[in-house]
């Protein structure tokens, strides 16, 4: 009884800690992916086979079947949909992706966030480009990839829109995130948000000082809990995300 135990406790163990496949619901099917299909009942039915360059597969009774856009359970309502037209009655069809190709993964503020295909030279406007584009929330100075070294933990990088990426590569378009700063500066306003951010990079982005301005009383709004606090603040003092900074008049 103990050993099969010890087999099953091994057998969990190697379902949860085993390296999964870098498939999700969204994942394209794409030229080189390996299938396996399968139909319940119809062993003669089941195929391997490898996704063309042009992005057919070809399947018993059915000949060649265009993949290109679907993802796994696409394909699998689109050959139970061929097969119950004139060949089995209710089939019941599995699609399993056994070895995939070479993919990137753009995450964030694009329009399409999910996986595409590596290409050799692939930059990053392209791998933007086919997840649709980034939304107004983007910001595009900001991105980053996060990577896999060799004989290094995973890595995040900035990126800049010419760079080019690696297989297996997941790009990172995060949202603009905003400071405020009013009161005596010259140009009063909201600015992109920088994470090496004080108070006299904001204030310099804001065109500096006014005569009136009274620097030494300058304070952070910042929201904390739900509730706005006022802080006073010096000039090499950090300030994070959604942050106002005010620079109140002098009294003299």
């Amino acid at each position: 009884m103990s050993g099969t135990r010890t087999v099953i406790f091994f057998l969990i163990a190697v379902f949860f800690f085993l390296p999964a496949p870098a498939q999700s619901q969204d994942y394209i099917l794409g030229p080189r992916d390996l299938l396996k299909i399968t139909v319940y009942d119809h062993k003669d039915l089941d195929t391997r086979v490898r996704i063309s360059e042009d992005g057919k597969i070809t399947f018993p009774l059915l000949g060649e079947i265009q993949t290109a856009g679907l993802t796994v359970q696409g394909l699998e309502r689109k050959i139970t949909k061929l097969l119950a037209a004139g060949y089995i009655v209710h089939p019941n069809v599995g699609v399993f992706v056994e070895e995939f190709r070479v993919v990137v993964y753009v995450t964030g503020e694009v329009k399409k966030p999910g996986s595409f295909p590596y290409e050799e030279g692939m930059t990053v406007i392209k791998a933007v480009s086919l997840a649709g584009g980034m939304t107004e929330k983007a910001a595009e100075g900001k991105m980053t990839v996060t990577r896999k070294e060799r004989g290094a933990p995973e890595a995040s990088i900035p990126i800049g829109m010419n760079d080019r990426l690696r297989p297996d590569d997941v790009l990172q378009v995060p949202e603009k995130r905003w400071v405020y700063v009013t009161g005596e500066v010259m140009k009063p306003g909201s600015y992109l948000y920088d994470e090496q951010m004080t108070i006299l990079k904001a204030i310099t982005l804001a065109g500096g000082l006014t005569d009136k301005a009274a620097a030494g009383r300058t304070q952070i709004v910042r929201k904390t809990g739900g509730k706005e606090i006022s802080l006073r603040a010096k000039m090499e003092d950090p300030i994070l995300p959604e942050d106002v900074v005010v620079v109140p008049e002098s009294f003299f």
